[in-house]
């Protein structure tokens, strides 16, 4: 459950939206790279993080859509909690307000 609570906090913020594929969770941030030339090349390239290394393009979540391409897609705070309710049982009892 601390997994989607943390979720719910990056999906309070403006163009964050999660989806879940065959290989598991991830998280989507729609909004361009500051290190994005206006080529569409890496202004970083040599020195770009290693979650950049390992990123491939041979796909992109935006090559269909998220209905199409998605096992789950949660683009707001309120569809990603009713999903919490429903997946666990216990959330409105865990993370009772005080």
């Amino acid at each position: 459950m601390q997994d989607f609570d943390h979720m719910l906090w990056q999906i309070s913020h403006q163009n964050i939206s999660f989806y879940q594929d065959e290989d598991g969770w991830y998280l989507l941030v729609d909004a361009p790279c500051h290190h994005l030339l206006p080529d569409g090349g890496c202004g970083i390239y040599a020195e770009r993080p290693n979650v950049c290394r390992q990123h491939s393009n041979d796909y992109c979540e935006y090559d269909a859509a998220a209905e199409e391409g998605f096992k789950k897609y949660f683009n707001s705070y309120a569809s990603l909690q009713a999903y919490c309710r429903q997946r666990f049982k216990s959330w409105d009892q865990h993370y009772k307000k005080t």
